[in-house]
């Protein structure tokens, strides 16, 4: 995310700088119309915020999600929030990324600090992989990096801001790194998924880092985010501006995940950034020997799922080879940042080789990652952003 609207606190700090997405579209515009759009846009964003750090009630927001925030007190579970990251452990524990404190338990006991961590994944029986990613703001060096993590401590293995300083894969106008899942590849290395990079990197435990695949910016419907702004009737003033976009419109990929699959490929789900568009957001096929890969140019970096998922926030393969996607919120990331709501999101199970995907649940509020165990157990985030709400719940 290079170009960067004004947000108001109460959001700028939650949903995901999971990469900006807005300046594909920006950058088309002149300075005057650039400068009138920001004027327009003082209580929302044109990228979301939601994943580098924070929470979706913090500051004087009185959205309908945070009212039964005030009468809840944090202290309910144990968990700071917000939640970004689950893993099983080999014993069949489940370990949650709490971006507010470090990796904590499924009933939010803290295990290991870490604030700011995004994601984690296990390589033994007592040693992990470990991100963290942007603290509120993507493109400022705030500690983005790759941990291991054993017996209670924390090594920090490389800074990904300065990788992204150094070498910008994607090509940005300004660094902008907000490593957000990582996937184990063995005590050796481990696979990290920067949305705000936009990129796939290779990590190995020396801290050396590999470009395995760059995703690109594509055309994307308006449709949603003029919907949810209330093009058609009556406007909300604070999201006027969303009804003078064009139809289409580029958006950053946003990759917010990246697992294993039984074949030895890497699979990475996109979010899709600004518009916030519905039934876009790609899955794609990275071959292990992929090098700076250009995806969808490269036959190292290939689509799937063309499409078809909206704000894909986690992936991960089951038992049963199956991969489990999980959505943030079937009308996209946008609602919750401009509209400081949410539908829910939802679980599907696909079948990588029959292109088929059924659904495992939906309606799950706020959802933010999964886990899939040994035994097929799914277990998921649920009002992963809110203080005294977050939790994990399993699912089947």
């Amino acid at each position: 995310m290079k170009h960067r609207l004004i947000v108001t606190p109460a959001v700028a700090i939650t949903l995901l700088a999971l990469g900006c997405t807005e300046e594909a579209y920006f950058s088309q515009l002149d300075a005057s119309e650039t400068d009138a759009l920001v004027q327009r846009s003082a209580v929302t964003a044109g990228s979301p915020q939601l994943i580098s750090g924070g929470t979706l009630c913090a500051g004087e927001s009185q959205s309908s999600m945070c009212a039964a925030v005030m009468s809840k007190k944090a202290a309910d579970n144990g968990f700071s929030s917000p939640l970004f990251g689950l893993a099983t452990a080999p014993n069949g524990d489940v370990l949650v990324a709490d971006g507010g404190a470090g990796v904590a338990s499924q009933t939010g006991a803290l295990e290991i600090a870490l604030p700011g961590v995004t994601d984690i994944n296990a390589i033994g029986r007592s040693s992990l992989w470990a991100t963290s990613g942007a603290l509120g703001d993507a493109e400022t060096d705030t500690g983005q990096g790759l941990y291991r993590l054993s017996q209670g401590t924390a090594r920090k293995l490389v800074n990904l801001f300065e990788f992204e300083q150094n070498y910008d894969p994607d090509g940005g106008e300004h660094p902008d790194s907000n490593p957000f899942d990582v996937a184990s590849l063995g005590g050796s290395a481990a696979l990290v998924a920067d949305a705000g990079g936009n990129d796939l990197l290779r990590v190995n435990n020396r801290g050396e880092v590999h470009v395995l695949a760059v995703f690109p910016d594509e055309l994307v419907s308006t449709v949603n985010a003029k919907d949810l702004a209330d093009c058609s009737g009556t406007p909300i003033p604070d999201l006027a501006f969303l009804c003078d976009l064009p139809p289409t419109i580029p958006a950053q990929a946003v990759p917010t995940s990246v697992a294993v699959g039984p074949d030895g490929y890497f699979y990475v789900g996109e979010l899709k950034g600004f518009p916030a568009p519905v039934g876009e957001s790609n899955i794609w096929r990275v071959s292990p020997h992929a090098s700076w890969a250009i995806c969808g140019s490269s036959p190292d970096c290939v689509k799937v799922f063309d499409g078809g998922f909206t704000s894909i926030i986690d992936l991960n393969f089951g038992p049963d080879g199956h991969l489990y996607v999980a959505e943030l919120d079937e009308r996209s990331w946008g609602i919750l940042e401009f509209l400081g709501t949410a539908t829910g999101g939802s679980i599907n199970s696909c079948d990588v080789s029959a292109l088929t995907c059924n659904e495992v649940a939906t309606g799950i509020p706020i959802l933010t990652a999964i886990a899939v165990g040994n035994d097929g157990s799914v277990w998921a985030t649920r009002n992963a952003l809110i203080p005294g709400l977050a939790g994990v719940v399993q699912i089947q």
